[in-house]
């Protein structure tokens, strides 16, 4: 199966996934991003200038900058100290007044009712306890305030995270574990040729990354939280597919949905 996964690469474009080239590439990357989503939806329905506002999982702080940017009290928390330390660092490097700390979205160390907003993007599918963190995310929230969750389902056609190295849409339903690895070792080795990489532990971080740090998220798992969390309304819902804008009257077919939804964007109100 090996070579039909890399004949497969030849066939498909690599996803246009930016700032894969350093820690600072992918804060910037995270700006611009951020800094989209705070245009096009936040800044609109008033949850960013003025407020006090959560991100988390806030990565590498680009996201955290952009709404610090637009106007927000802006915060970041991550689990990693590492991504802290780099967050904080592109903060001052950017003069934006941020604060970050480290901390499990699970449990989050703040008091009932800090934040205006919250949001969660590129995180949820990375959760562990996604529905333990968003109860966290509406207990630090204030009643009437927002919580946005942006994120890649599992079920669409870059839900494995895979793309740096697997450029076939959906790979991870059409190909087993192994198959992938395999193939993933086969185009390390050849990267590593020019760039010298220690292929085995290259190869490993990958496979470790995608067995722990994706919990499968789906947007039927993703609703059904929604709606077993007490106190939270649903505002906007935005299922975006993954391509082809003439898709979208797909996503609202239960089952097709899955598979041509490429984003979610999701607005919680607090309501109790």
């Amino acid at each position: 199966m090996t070579p039909v996964i890399l004949l497969l690469n030849k066939v498909f474009r690599r996803p246009n996934v930016g700032g894969r080239e350093s820690a600072e590439a992918y804060s910037r990357w995270e700006h611009h991003w951020g800094g989209e989503f705070a245009r096009l939806y936040m800044e609109p329905a008033g949850d960013l200038a003025g407020k006090r506002v959560l991100d988390v999982g806030c990565g590498l702080g680009g996201k955290t900058v952009a709404y610090a940017e637009a106007g927000a009290r802006a915060t970041g928390t991550d689990i990693v100290e590492q991504n802290a330390v780099q967050s904080l660092d592109y903060a001052t490097r950017h003069r934006a007044h941020v604060d970050v700390f480290v901390a499990d979205a699970a449990a989050l160390p703040v008091p009932d009712g800090t934040f205006d907003t919250v949001v969660a993007n590129d995180a949820m599918e990375h959760f562990s306890q996604p529905e333990r963190a968003l109860t966290e995310m509406r207990r630090a929230l204030r009643p009437g305030g927002a919580i946005w969750v942006f994120f890649t389902p599992h079920y669409s056609p870059l839900g494995s995270h895979l793309y740096d190295y697997v450029y076939t849409p959906w790979c991870h339903l059409l190909f087993s574990r192994a198959q992938l690895e395999r193939a993933i070792r086969a185009v390390v080795a050849e990267r590593s040729a020019t760039n010298g990489d220690d292929v085995d532990a290259r190869v490993r971080t990958i496979m470790q990354s995608y067995d722990r740090d994706l919990n499968h998220m789906s947007v039927r798992r993703f609703l059904a939280i929604v709606a077993r969390t007490p106190g939270l309304r649903v505002s906007k819902l935005e299922l975006k597919p993954a391509k082809f804008a003439a898709l979208r009257p797909l996503t609202r077919v239960p089952g097709i949905r899955e598979l041509v939804t490429g984003f979610v964007t999701c607005r919680l109100e607090r309501v109790s």
